[in-house]
């Protein structure tokens, strides 16, 4: 389905640039997510793959195979720089284990090391890919309840999974109740006209919970190595 629309909104950008790459037409496009250092990175990759990023990420990166190097970058937060905290998230994410955004109680990252490698000048080609697909774009950190589409305008939610994300993502849980929170909020932009697209897990719950929505069933099988199982998800959308 080709689809023209004048907004396109992705409150959730921990895959977010999935919304990018859909066979829409758009004259904008706004990017969200709770997570500050998600956003940041987005924000500094945008502006300058090359020079900030890619250059504070090769210095965390000069002992990347070593365990000890990886838990210190780790416990690291003391810098306000965004090319140093956009340098620690992709760091992190690149050699954590099946590479899934954790978080402790505190907030603080909590991903284990996976030992695994990367070349340099495959981390500079994704993130000037990443930074060309971003070009137009703006970049916001706040709640998936704060958006504001109008009529016509397309929503993508990529929440964190019903029983497969839940703990993971940010300090407070992304639960069932937060779960219900965002199908109140999706069936409120319905009504308003506004087109709309949720990925979640295929579970029960989620099924039940968006009954009233279109349901379609995907199997999904991730690049990292580690993903080495398909995984059963949903697309849930108001439009056919």
């Amino acid at each position: 389905m080709i689809m023209s629309v004048k907004t396109i909104t992705n409150p959730s950008l921990v895959v977010g640039l999935y919304s990018l790459k859909l066979e829409i037409s758009f004259k904008h496009c706004f990017l969200s997510d709770i997570n500050l250092e998600l956003v940041t990175s987005y924000n500094t990759i945008k502006r300058d793959p090359d020079e900030e990023v890619f250059s504070e990420l090769l210095d965390s990166s000069k002992e990347r195979r070593s365990k000890e190097h990886y838990y210190q970058v780790r416990s690291n937060k003391d810098s306000n720089d965004p090319a140093k905290i956009a340098a620690r998230f992709i760091y992190l994410n690149r050699y954590s284990f099946k590479g899934i955004y954790r978080v402790n109680t505190n907030g603080n990252p909590a991903q284990t090391f996976s030992g695994r490698n990367y070349s340099e000048s495959d981390i500079a080609s994704r993130l000037k890919q990443c930074s060309r697909l971003l070009a137009g774009t703006s970049i916001y950190a706040m709640d998936f309840s704060f958006i504001e589409p109008r009529q016509d305008d397309f929503v993508y939610f990529d929440p964190p999974y019903h029983k497969a994300g839940e703990k993971f993502y940010t300090r407070l849980p992304f639960d069932e109740n937060e779960q219900t929170r965002l199908r109140d909020f999706a069936t409120e932009l319905n009504s308003e006209g506004v087109k709309i697209m949720i990925s979640n897990s295929n579970t029960p719950f989620i099924r039940n919970l968006y009954n009233n929505f279109n349901i379609n069933s995907i199997k999904v099988k991730y690049s990292m190595p580690e993903h080495n199982k398909m995984s059963n998800e949903v697309i849930i959308t108001n439009y056919v």
